[in-house]
């Protein structure tokens, strides 16, 4: 890689890593949801090809997750909005689900992965902008069956497209009644439960049959990691302090119109 490249790669990618910690933190997102398209337009951008750049992407934005989720987490734990019942209820079958997403993830052309990433988060855009949430319940539910089922989704999709569990838990949480600022913590540490074994997963696959770029462990891009780390745990600690300062309804609202730019964007591109 020469130095005109790196340069190229490093002035966006810094932008958008700080602008990524600073979502993580406000939304309980992980940052995944830019993210990814954050890395796979700007590799896009440089001349990387296309059927690689979404997978790294995905990849690379999971390792980010891992430092940022607990940067985030922290904060809301400190702020007392943190739910441990429902992390105990759903977390094993995150971690199931995880394993199956990142798995199944490489097996996807990069456009289906773009066709994927962009109805999850328009459907979610749409849901958020709501003033009133479809509300479900009280309380989260109890049920074996349902809790497997949902905790199994939120892991599977988030693996596959690279995003920290927010973009799907916080929606759930708030139709059952979770206000969001303990929704946006408790998805904090979700999205920790999610990024760990599906970074693994990403970083031990078979990238043989592809011509993935040097400095890469796997699917994970280490240039982009490197830069992202710093970054991103500043903004997620902005982040945390400005949630708290914001009403709920709002967050929802620049959460949502943030999904909906990203998730067009990408479908556009899928068809190109």
């Amino acid at each position: 890689m020469d130095f005109s490249t790196l340069l190229s790669l490093i002035i966006p990618i810094s932008l958008s890593a700080t602008s990524a910690g600073l979502i993580a933190g406000l939304f309980g997102v992980g940052g995944g949801i830019i993210l990814v398209p954050a890395i796979a337009f700007t590799l896009d951008f440089v001349g990387y090809s296309p059927s690689i750049t979404m997978h790294i992407g995905v990849a690379t934005s999971l390792a980010l997750i891992v430092p940022t989720a607990i940067s985030s987490t922290l904060g809301h734990y400190k702020k007392g909005v943190v739910d441990f019942q429902i992390i105990k209820k759903l977390y094993l079958f995150i971690l199931i689900g995880a394993f199956f997403g990142a798995i199944l993830a490489q097996s996807i052309s990069g456009n289906g992965l773009r066709l994927i990433f962009g109805v999850i988060a328009i459907i979610s855009s749409f849901n958020m902008m709501k003033k009133n949430q479809i509300i479900f319940g009280n309380v989260m539910p109890n049920n074996f069956s349902l809790n497997s089922f949902i905790g199994f989704i939120i892991g599977s999709l988030s693996a596959m497209i690279g995003i920290g569990g927010g973009t799907l838990s916080i929606p759930l949480m708030n139709a059952f009644s979770v206000d969001q600022h303990r929704a946006t913590g408790t998805a904090s540490a979700i999205g920790l439960i999610i990024a760990v074994p599906s970074t693994m997963i990403y970083m031990f696959a078979n990238t043989s049959e592809f011509e993935f770029p040097d400095w890469s462990i796997g699917m994970v891009y280490l240039p982009v990691f490197m830069v992202f780390v710093p970054l991103t745990i500043i903004g997620a600690q902005i982040g945390v302090s400005l949630a708290h300062k914001l009403d709920g309804l709002l967050l929802r609202r620049i959460f949502s119109i943030f999904l909906l730019i990203m998730a067009t964007r990408m479908i556009y591109i899928a068809f190109q």
